[in-house]
């Protein structure tokens, strides 16, 4: 909402969220290094910024459950903030929030320590209530500092909407009283990114607008803004392999309700492990050693553009491969990654399309389906996938159908054979040779 209230407010304060320490990536212990190198980068930068206050919109830790290391990385920061005079306030994320039947999770101990205030609205039978952080206290629904009303709110899921529209006229009870409103969610907005089901839709997003100044979000790892209203900065370490290139970080974020537009920030980005991800599409190698030379050629082009020391590396091999999978020479694939990158981490991804095909029945997806059409159907379009049967894929097919066919009938393994062998002599010309037909088909001599 516009800010209405007569009192000026003029304040700073950085938002993160998503830290997700104890990440051990990849079975990887330095990976688990990267994520408390991340937070402490952002301790340091808070510390020295001295903003009035920070805000993290949830998952400081990656799991509910946490290890003497991760717990010494969240201490060492939050210690720092502390001595630094800057306090904190944190929300419970989908990753860190207490687990079913337990009444406490870590950050109730964090916040009994005084490193942090643990924010959370009360949810029951008598509704949603806010409950004020009393003094001496660090856990409550909302706080009021610095000329702003902070309020918190759990992960919810697919409850988020319905309460947050529980919170809306708890929130016109405080009246025009002159704090800037700041509502934390750890939540998602829809569209933000493609095939995620988030938690809020933009007509939530937009309804809150009439309740609060500043939307601070969390759970979605990639830096965005709507309409000077809601705000993410995204994680600081890249969790997973399809965020390699979000754009993300720190908000530094400037409060000044003497102007037009009260909100500024900056983002501030967090050094971060290096990720090199290189797509190769296989329908261009007709055979195993092309492969591997055009994929030895793509990694050496993307060593040459990142210049980075120890990075993640993945070779991501996509498209349609024109010769039989068992013959790719996975191991030296990772061997180039690890000669070319000298990387923390070498993965080759395999994300081959299937093959779509059509049957002789048709568009017609009312019809009845035959069975022996559509096994026929797949077996040719495997077939052609691999450019020592693609010539013949169709006679190929129906060789082995006819082959199944007999088997059915009870015919023994000699007539079978039999039957193969005067098939292929009828493939003029064929460049099938017995061994790789007998493959083919799935005979066994």
């Amino acid at each position: 909402m516009p800010f209405q209230g007569d009192l000026l407010v003029r304040c700073s304060f950085v938002q993160f969220g998503d830290v997700h320490l104890g990440t051990q990536q990849y079975d990887c212990p330095e990976r688990l290094n990267d994520f408390g190198r991340a937070w402490q980068f952002a301790c340091e930068y808070v510390a020295n910024a001295r903003p009035d206050f920070a805000v993290c919109t949830g998952d400081l830790f990656n799991r509910f459950t946490i290890n003497p290391i991760t717990f010494d990385q969240a201490y060492s920061g939050l210690s720092l903030l502390r001595e630094a005079g800057v306090r904190l306030v944190d929300i419970q994320g989908n990753h860190d929030r207490t687990r079913y039947g337990e009444a406490r999770n870590w950050l109730d101990t964090l916040a009994d320590q005084g490193l942090l205030t643990h924010l959370d609205v009360v949810t029951g039978s008598e509704g949603v209530r806010l409950l004020p952080v009393e003094a001496n206290r660090h856990a409550g629904s909302f706080v009021e500092w610095s000329g702003c009303r902070i309020v918190g709110v759990r992960y919810l899921g697919a409850s988020t909407e319905r309460v947050l529209r529980e919170i809306e006229p708890k929130l016109a009870d405080f009246g025009d009283d002159g704090l800037f409103t700041i509502l934390v969610v750890h939540a998602g907005v829809e569209g933000i990114v493609p095939g995620i089901n988030a938690e809020l839709s933009n007509n939530a997003v937009d309804s809150l607008r009439e309740r609060a100044n500043y939307l601070a979000l969390g759970h979605l790892h990639k830096h965005y803004t709507l309409s000077n209203f809601a705000y993410n900065g995204g994680s600081l370490e890249t969790w997973a392999l399809n965020e390699w290139d979000w754009k993300r970080g720190l908000l530094h974020v400037e409060i000044d309700t003497s102007r037009p537009q009260p909100i500024s920030f900056r983002l501030i980005d967090v050094p971060r492990r290096p990720f090199a991800v290189v797509r190769v599409d296989v329908n261009e190698f007709e055979n195993p050693r092309a492969l591997l030379r055009g994929c030895y050629d793509a990694l050496q082009a993307e060593h040459d553009r990142l210049q980075a020391n120890g990075p993640v590396v993945a070779l991501s091999l996509k498209g349609r491969l024109r010769f039989d999978q068992q013959s790719l020479p996975v191991d030296q694939l990772e061997n180039a990654c690890r000669e070319i990158f000298n990387p923390l981490i070498a993965l080759v991804r395999e994300d081959y399309d299937t093959g779509i095909f059509v049957t002789e029945g048709g568009d017609d997806t009312d019809a009845p389906v035959d069975r022996a059409v559509l096994e026929r159907d797949i077996l040719r379009a495997r077939l052609a996938e691999d450019e020592r049967y693609a010539p013949h894929a169709a006679q190929l097919a129906a060789l082995a159908t006819e082959l199944k066919e007999r088997a059915l009938r009870g015919a023994d393994g000699q007539h079978l054979l039999a039957t193969f062998r005067g098939s292929l002599q009828r493939l003029d010309g064929t460049t099938v040779t017995a061994e790789s037909a007998y493959e083919s088909v799935g005979v066994v001599q």
